[in-house]
């Protein structure tokens, strides 16, 4: 089954991060997206994984600026199932460290003991036929013309080609030794130094017809919703950021970014919600902000 993708050079890209069961965050996204689709049809939108595993209860009830939401994952499953039927060539999402707990990976434990076992619990059959369906045909990676590799995690440099991906099973311990370091690094690793992902951007570059410049991806948080590792890494936060300062990035796919700090707010840097009054943001620094710490 075919694990990455690799975009044509026309229209833009939209990408998003770990929903964990927010349909706030969904809703706003899927407006957004619509929209752009109004504008131009070659508008692609790429979910970058942890689609599921939202709050628990205790949580929900503390009133957590970060995690007072319902849990929604169950709606999402279904939502982002029918909309991948609606638009097969231009909603991707790519596999997370929390969903692939539901198809043979390691289950998480933030809000559960077993997050895994918490929301099978609360599934009908049809809601977990939907999710295992949406699961085993995620994709791992996604290649933009504009330069960014799309991930889940930031990998390290052991993979050698996006091809390899497609021959990977997502059932953990089931692969050689290569593919088992590839899915871990792709799926649960956090932030690399600049020299590992400038390595890896290099080995796959020789095997497109572009070269890639920098990694977007999401599995980490940050409460101000953006952060950069060196020149070539970013991440836009929604889960673990505050509302208004959740972000996302809407790339040019026709265009050549030289590497993340390339990357402008309000036009390559979007909040993903419209900023009142009394919950107006901090004023933003000058340069991209990067990671302090996790």
């Amino acid at each position: 089954m075919r694990r990455h993708l690799v975009l044509p050079p026309r229209g833009r890209a939209l990408i998003s991060t770990d929903l964990h069961g927010n349909r706030d965050d969904f809703e706003a996204l899927l407006a957004r997206f619509r929209a752009l689709r109004s504008e131009d049809h070659d508008t692609h939108w790429i979910l970058a994984g942890d689609l599921v595993h939202g709050p628990d209860e205790a949580s929900r009830r503390a009133g957590h600026a970060l995690y007072g939401y319902d849990d929604a994952s169950a709606v999402l499953i279904r939502e982002v199932s029918d909309l991948k039927k609606q638009h097969p060539e231009h909603v991707h999402v790519l596999l997370g460290n929390h969903d692939h707990g539901h198809i043979g990976g390691p289950h998480t434990s933030k809000f559960f003991p077993d997050e895994v076992h918490a929301l099978d619990a609360t599934l009908g059959a049809s809601e977990k036929r939907a999710l295992f369906t949406l699961f085993t045909e995620a994709l791992l990676a996604v290649a933009l013309p504009c330069g960014a590799l799309v991930c889940h995690g930031s990998p390290d440099d052991t993979l050698e080609r996006l091809e390899d991906l497609d021959a990977l099973s997502l059932a953990t311990g089931t692969n050689d030794a290569y593919g088992e370091r590839v899915l871990a690094s792709i799926l649960r690793s956090y932030g690399q130094p600049e020299a590992r992902t400038e390595k890896l951007l290099t080995k796959l570059s020789a095997h497109l017809p572009f070269p890639l410049t920098f990694v977007a991806h999401g599995h980490d948080k940050d409460e101000t919703g953006i952060f950069w590792e060196g020149k070539n890494q970013v991440c836009p936060v929604l889960f673990g950021a505050y509302r208004a300062e959740r972000r996302c990035l809407l790339l040019d796919l026709s265009t050549h970014y030289e590497d993340a700090r390339a990357l402008r707010q309000d036009f390559e840097v979007l909040r993903v919600h419209e900023i009142a009054i009394h919950e107006a943001p901090p004023p933003s620094e000058d340069a991209p902000r990067a990671r302090r710490n996790r």
